[in-house]
């Protein structure tokens, strides 16, 4: 394999020499690294379903940390190694955390999407021909990588993670696959999601403003039903929300439900409005227009070069205003 690259990457010499004895059909063993909650688990699946098509003899093994496994997609690989972070309540000691890294075993590539403190030292303790990485300091490639992708904000990280195989030389495809079936919106009783909180609370769009929100679309769109999505933590209730929208007969709260039940019904959705969450990453890759709301963290980073998905933010990075979402939504329900 050739690396295709000329200086939008980093490689060492070892590196070039290395891949050029190997070829996609020689590589018997990958590994994953992925230490992130279910929404990266998401951006990941397109970058597993290529890795197998361009290894076709390879085993595919995920490494995970057991504080993270909620959505690891075990349908795609062949293996799943796990760190364990906590048992049974309590902290893992150093050994127990150093036995569990050694358990990875020898591999012919590893590729680190976690770049984490953990990450490395699973790079640093594990055999592989080859080790992949996209480090946001430009120093640890030389510490822990062979080769090195340019990791950016501003660019998709789906597109990023996928550059890992690009360097290989993996061909470019057009659109991305997640695996998933492709869902048909459900005309006969159609609904709009909405799911109001995010991981920190800092950002979280504002319930009231999510409750003008919805009010404005209720009188917007009148025919169709708006379905607020409850989250699993406490401070996910939408009981309060749920109040002040109590005289609207077309605005009703959906419960958690597992992860089987959710993805059909986030891909039978005519549209799903949410911050920057995991139930957003979800929706794209179930195939459903998303408008999300940013304010705080960086809107590309996870935003596809795609006509379906649009970010709502302002320049000055203030809290978007509930016409522009509204303006957003429109636009994509509209066509």
């Amino acid at each position: 394999m050739k690396l295709w690259y000329e200086k939008g990457a980093w490689a060492t010499r070892k590196a070039r020499e290395t891949a050029a004895s190997m070829s996609p059909e020689s590589v018997r063993s990958i590994a994953v690294i992925r230490h992130a909650a279910i929404g990266d688990m998401m951006v990941m699946r397109p970058f597993l379903i290529q890795a197998r098509e361009f290894f076709p003899n390879a085993a595919i093994t995920l490494s995970i940390v057991n504080n993270y496994a909620y959505g690891a997609p075990e349908d795609l690989v062949d293996r799943v190694h796990v760190v364990h972070k906590k048992k049974e309540g309590k902290k893992t000691s150093y050994g127990e955390r150093l036995k569990d890294v050694k358990a990875l075993g020898e591999h012919d590539i590893i590729f680190d999407m976690a770049d984490t403190s953990l990450s490395g030292i699973i790079c640093l303790m594990s055999k592989a021909r080859l080790k992949i990485g996209f480090p946001y300091r430009t120093i640890k490639n030389s510490l822990f990588y062979d080769i090195g992708i340019l990791r950016s904000d501003l660019v998709p990280e789906v597109e990023t993670l996928l550059h890992m195989l690009y360097i290989l030389g993996a061909p470019k495809k057009q659109a991305l696959d997640y695996g998933y079936p492709s869902y048909e919106t459900d005309r006969e009783h159609p609904y709009i999601v909405y799911f109001t909180t995010a991981s920190l609370g800092w950002k979280c769009w504002p319930q009231e403003r999510f409750a003008d929100l919805i009010a404005r679309s209720v009188a917007a769109y009148p025919n169709v039903e708006h379905v607020v999505l409850e989250g699993i933590r406490d401070y996910e209730k939408v009981d309060a929300l749920m109040e002040s929208l109590r005289g609207y007969p077309n605005v009703r709260k959906v419960d958690p439900m597992p992860l089987e039940e959710l993805m059909p019904f986030l891909g039978k959705a005519q549209m799903v409005v949410s911050g920057d969450t995991g139930i957003r990453n979800m929706t794209i890759a179930a195939g459903t227009p998303t408008v999300g709301i940013f304010f705080f963290t960086v809107p590309y980073r996870y935003l596809p070069i795609d006509e379906r998905h649009r970010a709502v933010f302002n320049a000055e990075g203030r809290e978007p205003e509930v016409e522009k979402v509204l303006w957003y939504m429109d636009k994509l329900l509209r066509g």
